[in-house]
């Protein structure tokens, strides 16, 4: 009976005092044992509380993960963005020639200076010109840019030190298809065409062809 009446008390103590308090344990007689500070637990929930400043360092710490995530996956679009942007630009400027074909630049550049012609190249640099390297004689050669758009020459250089020059000179004075009727034989639009190893390579966006110097015929490359 007094033992009962000591647990009462105690119990009374704990809901008064707001839900922590000291919990009598009983060892079979009537001395009431009071737990240590590190037995008391919550009347309310049953389990340790979470101090709010914790709560909030894992907000915030999952915002600033969120916020990484995002940036990361922009960072990856751009990327891929600028890398297509690259693509478009490379092709551009080899599929474009814009209102001057080749036969038309070479054509300039002869009535510019005359000569053999060895090479026609659109620059990809984003100049539009064409480039026409025509041989005078011997190691000169006389690199001619002609305008895309307009036709024009506009810059002219010379190199009187050329390398195989005079090799690639006597090759193609030789021979009975000319620079320009290797383009004609390629039915596409030609953005480049080079005397190389003894034949003529023709380029047309991304296809590569032949062209032998005895023949206008084009054999497709690969």
């Amino acid at each position: 009976m007094k033992r009962n009446a000591v647990i009462a008390a105690l119990t009374a103590v704990a809901v008064i005092g707001g839900g922590a308090a000291a919990v009598a344990v009983s060892s079979g007689d009537d001395a009431p044992a009071t737990a240590s500070p590190a037995d008391r637990v919550s009347l309310v929930s049953g389990q340790e509380s979470t101090a709010p400043a914790d709560r909030d360092d894992d907000r915030d710490d999952q915002r600033d993960a969120k916020d990484d995530d995002r940036d990361d996956r922009r960072d990856d679009a751009k990327d891929d963005q600028d890398d297509q942007d690259d693509q478009r630009d490379d092709k551009g400027a080899a599929a474009d020639p814009g209102n001057v074909t080749v036969a038309q630049a070479i054509a300039a550049a002869l009535n510019h200076t005359s000569g053999t012609v060895l090479s026609a190249d659109l620059d990809d640099d984003g100049d539009r010109r064409w480039e026409v390297e025509v041989a005078t004689g011997g190691s000169t050669v006389h690199e001619i840019d002609v305008d895309s758009t307009t036709g024009k020459v506009v810059r002219t250089e010379t190199d009187r030190d050329e390398d195989d020059a005079a090799a690639e000179l006597k090759a193609v004075q030789g021979a009975k298809v000319s620079a320009r009727d290797a383009v004609a034989a390629v039915d596409a639009t030609v953005t480049s065409v080079e005397f190389d190893d003894g034949h003529w390579e023709v380029e047309a966006g991304e296809t590569d062809w032949t062209v032998p110097l005895d023949t206008p015929r084009a054999s497709r490359e690969g």
